[in-house]
């Protein structure tokens, strides 16, 4: 694995959201525990999900996630038909669809794409949770924020982010990295 930023570790919220007001980049802990309770890894590929990122930057407008009062550049790790992280970004651009026909700000984890059950790695289908692209983690977590790790990441020769997800009895604590 390349030299690359260290893990960004992520905090999870309350299950209404209404936390990430107050804590940006976390993940919820809304969604189960699989019954394989096993850590996993999903890859992404960095310069899909950067271009997604950026998609989501420099956009006039954002959706906002349940709980959200003001919008702001997110990715969102959504899993359902496969597990992808989209951008939230609203732009009226054109249909822009890479040469498999899938939007080119959503993006697929590797072997998890359409037509894939991730509960079968992950738990619970229909989780949807977010990831603040703009805003410092807490005072008290050293990790960077996410835009910079991806940035970083690919100027330094990484091409993949990694989502990791370990499993407790209690929760799921995602951290990223980029190799």
């Amino acid at each position: 694995m390349p030299n690359t930023p260290a893990a960004a570790t992520l905090r999870p919220t309350a299950p209404n959201f209404d936390a990430q007001a107050h804590e940006p980049r976390v993940l919820g802990d809304t969604h189960q525990t699989p019954a394989a309770r096993q850590d996993r890894t999903l890859a992404f590929p960095l310069d899909k999900i950067l271009a997604a990122a950026e998609h989501a930057l420099t956009a006039r407008r954002h959706a906002l996630h349940p709980g959200d009062t003001s919008p702001r550049p997110q990715l969102w790790w959504i899993k359902g038909d496969g597990t992808f992280l989209m951008s939230n970004g609203i732009n009226r651009t054109p249909n822009t669809r890479d040469n498999k026909a899938q939007w080119s700000h959503i993006v697929y984890a590797d072997t998890w794409g359409p037509g894939t059950d991730p509960s079968t790695a992950l738990g619970a289908d229909g989780l949807h949770e977010t990831l603040d692209l703009t805003r410092p983690t807490p005072a008290n977590d050293p990790a960077p924020i996410l835009y910079d790790l991806l940035r970083l990441g690919a100027d330094n020769g990484a091409t993949r982010l990694l989502l990791h997800v370990p499993h407790d009895n209690e929760r799921t604590r995602p951290t990223l990295t980029v190799e």
